[in-house]
């Protein structure tokens, strides 16, 4: 009787924990990170963030987790700017309603805007 020799199979890659689930692309990754970024912009809590994020995606809760990271990071970077910057744009925006404001006959908005561009340049308290 001959002896059998057991011959291993070549390295294969570990079963995942969900196999019928594919990874998602940077792409995706990048989008559902985003949609977290607005959510969060808009007051929404972590359950909120992960309720959205496993019925939208199905994912769980660490993978919702590591998306708000994310987002968290990227709006953080999104204010990073200096403080003359945000005056300018501030002011921008100010001016752009403003003349919104005018051109729609919302006279109450314009008198606003001309007092907080006012305030942020500090004409008067």
């Amino acid at each position: 009787m001959a002896k059998k020799s057991k011959v291993k199979a070549p390295y294969s890659e570990p079963a995942s924990k969900h196999p019928n689930r594919q990874r998602t692309t940077k792409v995706e990754n990048d989008i559902r990170v985003h949609r977290i970024a607005r959510l969060l912009c808009n007051a929404a809590t972590r359950s909120d963030c992960i309720q959205y994020a496993s019925e939208q995606w199905g994912v769980c809760s660490r993978t919702c987790d590591s998306y708000i990271k994310k987002a968290r990071e990227m709006l953080c970077a999104d204010w990073e700017i200096d403080r003359r910057t945000f005056t300018a744009q501030s002011l921008s925006e100010l001016a752009s309603l403003q003349k919104e404001a005018r051109r729609t006959g919302q006279y109450n908005i314009a008198l606003g805007c001309i007092n907080t561009a006012a305030k942020i340049v500090k004409i008067y308290d």
